[in-house]
């Protein structure tokens, strides 16, 4: 009798338990009955409050200042992605940024088309393909505006981006 005693006690705690959900799942105060809430999708910027990109190129090329203006968000990310050569292979790379511009209309960063490490220099050479992968985000962390833009690095020269289709 002893060794069916542990599996009748368990039946019996299952059987409180299903009760006791049971019970609560159908009263409408229940922490059972409360869904789970779903965030609001993000409103996207309209066409009047997207951002406006120039890219400067240094007379070298092998840096670029990326300013964006007409800012109406919180944060902002972009990825510079292009196929160049370095070491002598060719390979896709680029360079990135992510900044918190809440308050902030514009946005102005120079960006090296490169690595470096302990003061040493690599610079991306012969760069081709290349796209401007923005994404814009509002306070809650939220996309509000992404866009793709193509442009050529050329130096010494200035270009304001507009979205590929």
């Amino acid at each position: 009798m002893n060794k069916w005693l542990p599996i009748a006690s368990a039946v019996v705690a299952l059987g409180i338990s299903a009760g006791i959900v049971l019970y609560f799942k159908g009263k409408p105060n229940s922490p059972l009955a409360t869904p789970t809430p779903i965030p609001d999708v993000a409103v996207q910027l309209a066409p009047d409050k997207q951002p406006q990109i120039e890219l400067k190129f240094s007379s070298d090329g092998h840096y670029v200042t990326v300013s964006l203006s007409n800012l109406n968000a919180n944060q902002l990310e972009y990825n510079l992605i292009y196929d160049a050569m370095v070491k002598s292979s060719k390979l896709q790379t680029g360079v990135n940024a992510t900044a918190n511009i809440s308050g902030k209309s514009i946005y102005s960063q120079k960006q090296l088309l490169g690595s470096e490490s302990s003061g040493k220099f690599s610079y991306h050479e012969k760069i081709t393909n290349a796209v401007m992968e923005l994404a814009l985000r509002d306070s809650s962390g939220r996309s509000i505006f992404t866009a793709t833009y193509p442009f050529t690095v050329k130096a010494g020269s200035s270009s304001t981006l507009t979205p590929s289709e």
